[in-house]
Formats: C-alpha cells, structure tokens, sequence
C-alpha cells in the first residue's frame, strides 16, 4: 500500500531519531522509496520530551516557570537555524544525484561490508588530501 506508512518505531528508536542516533543497519536501504519518513516518525517523541518538560516546570515550587511564548521562541528559532543546512543539504543531494546517474563508473553493493570499509578508506584517504592541499595552498596564499 502506497500511501499508507506503518510507524514501526520502538520508543528507544524515537528518541535516539531526535538527535540522529540511528545504527547503520537502521538507516540503510538499497533505494530511496525505502527510507522512513524520521521527522513524520520522531515528531511525537519530540512533542512528548516538550510536554515533559511542561509537566516538570510545573512542578517545580522554586526558581523560573517556562512560559509558552519561551517554547514558541525557542521552536521557531531552532527551525530557523535549520533553514541554511536544508538548503546546503538539498543542493549537495541534487548534486549527488545528478552525477550518481550521469557519471558513475560502477555500483558497489550497498549491504557489503567490503563496500562500507572500501568507502570509509576512500573518504578518509579523500579528507587526507584535501587536508594537505589545503595547507599547501594557505602557505601559497601567504
């Protein structure tokens, strides 16, 4: 069924999706119709650990309450620190796409564990590189 999503998420999968905690064999899949939907999937934990929150400021005889134009604030300024990462994320991913369909010279299995440690070396031995000609360059520029 197309249109409908089963939420299989365990309580400790919610919470460990709010801050990107997700095992490599939770968080791959061989396409991109596969990938859950995580902020459909942690919104409830999300609104769970507020309302928690609520309760607990609630409770507390001494020192400041938190008042709900702070949460409103504080949620509207986190979702406007996210907006520049959304927009790199989204042009990186476009990106990616347009050359993993027009320029790739072979498709590695995406389950092998060959493929994640080959790829782990290459990114790694990439950084290194860069890394070098980047102090090679800060000296040419001085």
């Amino acid at each position: 069924m197309a249109g409908e999503e089963v939420n299989n998420v365990t309580v400790s999968q919610g919470i460990r999706m709010l801050f990107s905690l997700m095992t490599p064999n939770e968080s791959s899949f061989a396409t991109v119709q596969e990938v859950p939907k995580y902020v459909n999937q942690a919104t409830p934990y999300f609104f769970g650990l507020i309302f928690l929150e609520f309760v607990l400021g609630g409770l507390k005889k001494d020192g400041p309450r938190i008042k709900i134009n702070d949460y409103i604030t504080s949620l509207s300024a986190g979702m406007m620190s996210r907006l520049p990462q959304l927009m790199m994320r989204s042009l990186e991913l476009s990106v990616y796409i347009y050359v993993w369909n027009n320029f790739r010279l072979l498709e590695l299995p995406w389950d092998s564990a060959w493929t994640w440690w080959l790829t782990f070396l290459g990114v790694d031995m990439g950084y290194y590189w860069f890394h070098r000609f980047a102090h090679g360059c800060a000296t040419f520029f001085l």
